[in-house]
């Protein structure tokens, strides 16, 4: 059986640790998105009016809301698919602790598979916590590394001293802090840059990996001080949505 993929229209969900991203796909390609504080019926359903939606992928590293999922089946008309450790992939999983692999983790590697197939890759996720992770040429998700993000790293060091105060990422960067909020900012941003960097000539040497390709929040953020090191660098806001995308595509339609 041949399905339209062209004109089909796939709700994603993304319930992240700190807000909740929905997107609206045609073809591959983001209509329309909206970030909303918590999973909300109501603040879904404008977008569902506005767009005919003919099916659902679903994403959490939280715990998931069954009575959620379930009016959400119904307004989907029950074409709703959930990532779960269980389900079929377009990529390989070689992960000691499958279970406890986080389904954002999956669905960005996915994603990143979905723009290169073929390509080895180094996936990065910069929210709250920050994954670095490693997609070989055989579409093979490898593993990776998980540390605090960057907000986590602000708030631990004003929180767990007496003196340091509060930083944020915007404003001055030099390579080298000369006062104590620009200490602070430099350790944080260029300290997760190296974290990064280093994941990334790794993986260059040892998989030829092409490029870092980013989504998440400081993405935006990190990604400069990424190619002032010499890092192939590619963000993408919408990686963990196209993942999941390409997860519905995958599982309801392998026929």
């Amino acid at each position: 059986m041949k399905h339209n993929f062209s004109k089909m229209k796939i709700l994603t969900i993304d319930q992240g640790n700190s807000s909740v991203k929905a997107v609206v796909w045609q073809n591959g390609e983001p209509l329309e998105s909206l970030r909303i504080s918590a999973l909300s019926i109501e603040e879904l359903l404008p977008l569902l009016e506005r767009h005919e939606i003919e099916g659902c992928a679903f994403c959490s590293v939280a715990h998931k809301d069954a009575k959620f999922l379930e009016t959400l089946r119904r307004l989907v008309d029950g074409n709703l698919v959930v990532l779960t450790p269980s389900l079929s992939l377009p990529i390989e999983i070689r992960y000691g602790s499958r279970e406890s692999l986080g389904a954002d983790r999956v669905a960005a590697a996915v994603g990143a598979f979905s723009r290169f197939p073929g390509e080895p890759n180094l996936v990065v996720d910069a929210g709250t916590a920050v994954t670095i992770d490693f997609l070989d040429e055989s579409s093979t998700f490898l593993g990776g590394n998980i540390a605090p993000g960057m907000s986590l790293r602000f708030s631990s060091l004003h929180e767990a001293t007496s003196r340091l105060p509060m930083v944020g990422s915007g404003g001055e960067l030099p390579l080298i802090g000369n006062d104590t909020v620009t200490a602070i900012r430099c350790g944080v941003i260029r300290g997760m840059a190296a974290e990064i960097s280093d994941a990334y000539f790794f993986a260059k040497e040892k998989y030829g990996c092409a490029r870092v390709i980013m989504a998440g929040a400081d993405a935006d953020v990190l990604a400069p001080v990424l190619s002032e090191k010499g890092v192939p660098v590619i963000t993408d806001h919408y990686l963990v949505g196209r993942g999941l995308e390409r997860i519905y595509k995958f599982e309801l339609f392998q026929d």
